[in-house]
């Protein structure tokens, strides 16, 4: 436990404190303090708002640095991914918190792309403003640790309002709903001549009143630009939302491949798991260009086969056969906003799924989620990130296997079925009163042999008596 003089001296020392404030604290204590009395005023500054749990808690480890950044006062840690540590933050002399995104110095250091893609992404983001795309607010550096400051968005992603304890899929009309939010902000990307590259349930947020946003541009390209990140034979994205396409080569995604990731992520939010469940990288990669996903309609309780129709063309294997750019689909998901529309076409079904719920505004500060990680809900671990896995060998996409002829139907006129079950039965009475030739000769010989033992018998013992 640390001593209380060594508890204050780390204080002065990280400019948590003002020096002020720091001397009343050291006049209102004891002259001989107990032995956890730093813990006791750790605590004491929290109840205040003087220190977050966060702070105290590395104040108490000994650590005096890193808690300011750029002009920022580092309140926690909220997330950590592929790029970075995300913290939320607010500016100094200013309550409104912000998130800031870091990439740390070692990573920077140790990966050569990992500074190229920091920086393409603080270019990117401050591309497009739209309500339902998570903003850029600033960008900086100090020493050699960069660092963008991001609209920090309360509520939870949609991965976790589908998977978590209280979640589950959800219906068609309010995942309609939702879904033309994610339209909106999707559309706005594509209009500023972006590449989302990596939607996926955990990349959308839910905040509070519902809304929808959309998060990270760190695999984002401009539309009709190669990308420096872009390198043959290296797969980005997220394996379970990737389209074929962006799989096979990542410089040939447009548009129409994030409308692909789309529909994997309806899919998911109808069905609790994403398309193609399980396996490992190149079972994923192959099930992604050349298998279609078992049909949604059978697995989802509550969605109709025309709303699955919507998902399916949105995960066609050809781009060209999918829908060419979100006002299409906008116009297709519109329909199904109505909850009456979906109950006269399913009945009671149509409330099997649970209604949407967004998370509750934050109360605590434990709360505060965002561009969380940790998806432990799942039954295995993360969903499988290609981000970081480097040089890849070549492959080459297979052609995709075209769907089974339907097999025509058979019209049978009145009284046709009884007359073919009569006939079969005849057919099969017959067959079982058949005896086969050789299983005739066979019976003879078996019968005879036998009666010749049974005389031989019959001798011997009469011969004997």
């Amino acid at each position: 436990m640390p001593r209380l003089d060594d508890f204050l001296a780390n204080l002065a020392r990280s400019g948590l404190v003002p020096p002020d404030d720091l001397e009343r604290v050291r006049a209102g204590l004891p002259r001989e303090p107990e032995a956890d009395a730093a813990v006791r005023l750790a605590k004491l500054l929290i109840q205040l708002n003087t220190l977050t749990p966060y702070q105290a808690r590395k104040v108490l480890a000994g650590a005096t640095r890193g808690f300011f950044l750029g002009g920022y006062r580092i309140l926690r840690p909220i997330g950590e991914g592929g790029m970075g540590k995300v913290f939320l933050a607010a500016p100094e002399g200013n309550g409104q918190r912000v998130a800031i995104k870091v990439l740390p110095p070692k990573k920077a250091a140790e990966e050569g792309q990992a500074l190229l893609r920091f920086r393409r992404e603080m270019e990117l983001s401050r591309r497009a403003n739209h309500p339902n795309l998570a903003r850029t607010l600033d960008v900086g550096s100090a020493g050699d640790v960069h660092f963008m400051v991001l609209e920090y968005i309360p509520g939870d992603s949609l991965y976790h309002t589908v998977k978590g304890k209280s979640g589950g899929p959800l219906r068609v009309p309010d995942t309609a709903r939702f879904f033309l939010k994610v339209l909106d902000g999707l559309e706005a990307a594509h209009n500023s001549g972006l590449i989302h590259r990596d939607i996926k349930p955990s990349n959308i947020m839910v905040t509070p009143d519902g809304d929808a946003r959309i998060l990270d541009l760190g695999l984002a390209k401009a539309a009709n630009e190669e990308s420096p990140l872009t390198r043959p034979n290296v797969v980005i994205g997220t394996l379970d939302y990737a389209s074929p396409e962006q799989l096979g080569n990542a410089a040939q995604a447009d548009r129409r491949s994030d409308l692909y990731s789309l529909g994997c992520t309806l899919y998911f939010t109808l069905s609790g798991r994403a398309p193609f469940e399980g396996g490992d990288v190149v079972n994923k990669i192959f099930k992604q260009r050349m298998e279609d996903p078992e049909p949604l309609e059978r697995i989802a309780r509550g969605v109709p086969a025309a709303f699955a129709a919507i998902v399916r063309k949105l995960m066609a294997k050809s781009p060209d056969d999918r829908y060419q750019n979100c006002a299409e689909l906008r116009a297709d998901l519109a329909r199904w906003t109505d909850p009456e529309k979906v109950r006269a076409i399913l009945g009671a079904e149509a409330e099997s799924a649970r209604a949407f719920r967004p998370p509750p505004p934050e109360l605590e500060d434990e709360d505060l989620r965002l561009l969380s990680v940790s998806l432990d809900d799942s039954k295995n671990s993360q969903p499988f990130s290609l981000r970081d896995l480097g040089e890849a060998e070549p492959a080459f996409a297979p052609m995709h296997r075209p769907p089974p002829s339907p097999i025509p139907a058979l019209v049978l006129q009145p009284g046709e079925r009884e007359r073919r079950e009569a006939a079969n039965q005849a057919q099969a009475y017959a067959s079982a009163r058949r005896t086969d030739p050789d299983e005739s000769r066979w019976l003879v010989h078996f019968v005879a042999i036998a009666l010749v033992i049974g005389v031989l018998a019959i001798l011997g013992i009469t011969l004997l008596r």
